[in-house]
């Protein structure tokens, strides 16, 4: 069936709403990794790589505070899975979701603490910071896509500064926040 245009990504941003309304940050937070919602958020992103930008900014304008918040845990779960898999689509995935989450930045957010981890996972597998970071910055929204650009370009980037550790698991490498 052929919807009118522009009546598909409606209706997909529809559909992404209510699934992400059955979600809290925690409950998502504790789910196994990988995860069928994991899986869901990056077909969602997935999705918006291929948007037009209107059709980006209109998904992004329909998520309440609380639905963009889980966009920022998927972004931290999918560099995992991207360093465990040595796979750059979940990076990408992640630092899109991570641009989702920032679509509006609360005062007093530190954004370079979520990012940073991109750039170091991306150092890890290879993958070229300024490529990476400016395919997310095509895909982001105004408030975030300058700083995107910017902060792939940075040579200065360490874990540990922004108050991450890394750790080997017996599922593989993980993440964790640490600000002292």
């Amino acid at each position: 069936m052929t919807l009118p245009n522009g009546d598909a990504f409606r209706a997909f941003t529809a559909v992404s709403t209510a699934y992400l309304a059955d979600w809290q940050v925690i409950d998502y937070y504790r789910q196994p990794l990988p995860s069928e919602v994991d899986e869901r958020l990056a077909a969602m992103v997935d999705r918006l790589l291929t948007a037009a930008p209107a059709e980006r900014v209109r998904f992004q304008q329909a998520l309440p505070a609380a639905q963009r918040a889980l966009f920022g845990i998927f972004g931290h779960r999918a560099a995992t899975l991207a360093v465990r898999q040595a796979a750059r689509g979940w990076l990408l995935r992640g630092l899109v979701g991570t641009a989702v989450a920032n679509y509006v930045i609360p005062p007093r957010r530190n954004v370079d603490v979520s990012l940073a981890l991109f750039h170091f996972c991306a150092r890890k597998l290879g993958v070229n910071t300024v490529d990476l970071f400016d395919e997310a910055a095509a895909a982001a929204g105004e408030a975030i896509a300058d700083h995107l650009r910017a902060f792939g370009r940075r040579s200065d980037v360490r874990l540990v500064s922004y108050g991450w550790r890394e750790l080997k698991t017996p599922d593989g490498v993980q993440y964790k926040f640490e600000w002292r």
